[in-house]
């Protein structure tokens, strides 16, 4: 091959030969846990969306999400201290798809039976309690919903990023990271490609359950088998925090876990960057899927064929980002490349609320397009970039930080700092939707936009702060420098 073509493909994919089979089998994780969670993602907002509106979303993440969500983390974190590393991965990745089989066996095909029942003159007596009753009522899309959401939130943030951490040094993090985010993109869009096949025809949803869990399955396998492949490449002694690792130290309670995570303000700014992220994310999605919701009405396949062309130009975005991300970390401070993903956000969801904002004006009414769909489109367009970025850049620049800390924070830290990041990121912009709603019970997520607009602009910017004072935190350690 001609030389000028060889160092070309070095600058796109620059991993070194004796490094490709472990590249492999971390990026073959990478695309099968993001595959798995692209059908979940897709399946449990049809589900809401759907048969109770886009409204239950933020009231299933603060009433049910939420509070499962602390308990996965409490879990994590007593596993971590009995279970290895590769033992704590395959536990976690088989008590999510165990779940997923017994939902489609026998939740869901006995749903009627397994229901409640709240009366409908308890549900009148506490009005504001009524989105709880419905959760309730419909705990079968509840608990599916809630299981989805942490594959979501444990999966990928945590049993992905601390295992690649581990066994990834800074310098293969430069070249690796960012093409993980290619495994991500290719994930999502097989993942977003079959979603589309999944659907069967007429109003039953068990054939279209069964494929997905189906898939699920074949996913977890595969998992499992990467997971003894990475484990024999890197060698089980460099793979595996032994058993006796935290056996060594002085355990310490849930609660002084706590303390000591709190104690370093690293981890506490990597949570303000996951809070901000989440919240900002979820604020405009909010508006965006009551916008879906409006223009599809409750045709479940229509918005299951929406949202999985969506994820497809996520995907290919994402790809396409990929290689750009691998030249912006290599070539750029870390401060530089962590700013771009709050730039992205700003100024696409500052385009989605300015067209909803302006929904009624005469300027777009000129334009003889229904104002929901160029609200559902823009929507769009802040969704495919947002998240897009999030594999490409956000994601690598926050996984860098966790390199040089010690074991503790890599995992305790990480664990608490992540799922409070991503739960309670989302559990905020589901809270302020509530509270909006408890305030103003006549008025939907688009009569509520201008306020939600103005809250979108404060978690802004605290990123833009969080960022600052974590690139000079990481100048002050030693070793460390801003410009990993």
């Amino acid at each position: 091959m001609n030389k000028k073509y060889k160092n070309m493909i070095k600058k796109i994919a620059p991993i070194h030969r004796n490094e490709l089979t472990k590249f492999l089998c971390i990026a073959a994780l990478m695309l099968l846990i993001t595959y798995v969670h692209g059908i979940l993602h897709i399946a449990k907002d049809v589900l809401v969306i759907s048969h109770l509106g886009a409204e239950y979303i933020s009231a299933m993440k603060i009433w049910a999400v939420l509070p499962v969500s602390l308990i996965f983390m409490f879990l994590y974190i007593k596993l971590a201290d009995k279970l290895s590393r590769s033992q704590l991965f395959h536990v976690v990745t088989w008590f999510f798809i165990s779940y997923f089989v017994l939902f489609a066996l026998v939740i869901y095909p006995w749903r009627d039976s397994l229901g409640f029942n709240i009366s409908n003159s308890l549900v009148a007596s506490l009005p504001s309690l009524q989105y709880l009753f419905k959760i309730i009522n419909n705990w079968h899309y509840s608990l599916f919903y809630v299981f989805a959401e942490g594959w979501i939130a444990i999966m990928l943030p945590i049993s992905f990023w601390q295992t690649a951490n581990h066994i990834t040094t800074v310098e293969e993090s430069k070249r690796f990271y960012p093409l993980f985010g290619l495994s991500a993109g290719t994930g999502k869009m097989i993942a977003s490609v079959l979603s589309a096949t999944f659907v069967a025809h007429g109003a039953n949803w068990q054939p279209t359950l069964n494929s997905i869990t189906i898939f699920i399955v074949m996913a977890g396998i595969a998992i499992s088998v990467c997971l003894f492949a990475l484990e024999k490449v890197v060698g089980e002694a460099n793979f595996n925090i032994q058993k006796s690792h935290f056996k060594t130290k002085s355990k310490m309670s849930f609660k002084n876990s706590l303390k000591y995570i709190l104690s370093s303000r690293i981890i506490l700014l990597i949570t303000a960057l996951l809070l901000c992220y989440n919240t900002s994310i979820n604020l405009v999605e909010g508006v965006w899927k009551k916008s879906i919701e409006v223009f599809f009405g409750s045709d479940a396949n229509r918005i299951h064929q929406f949202i999985s062309n969506v994820d497809v130009c996520i995907s290919i975005v994402s790809i396409a980002g990929a290689f750009l991300g691998v030249y912006i970390l290599q070539r750029f401070k870390w401060l530089t490349s962590a700013l771009i993903t709050p730039f992205i956000v700003c100024f696409t969801g500052g385009m989605f609320f300015l067209f909803t904002l302006l929904r009624n004006h005469p300027s777009v009414l000129l334009l003889q397009v229904s104002p929901v769909l160029i609200a559902v489109y823009f929507g769009a367009i802040y969704n495919i970039f947002s998240r897009s970025s999030k594999h490409t850049l956000f994601d690598p620049t926050k996984e860098r930080v966790y390199i040089p800390l010690d074991d503790d924070l890599k995992t305790k830290g990480k664990a608490a700092a992540e799922t409070i990041g991503l739960r309670f990121g989302k559990g905020n912009g589901a809270f302020v939707q509530q509270v909006l709603f408890a305030l103003f019970p006549s008025m939907t997520l688009l009569e509520l936009s201008p306020i939600i607009c103005g809250i979108f602009i404060v978690m802004l910017i605290c990123w833009f702060y969080a960022t600052f004072a974590l690139n000079k935190e990481q100048a002050k350690k030693n070793g460390f420098s801003s410009r990993i």
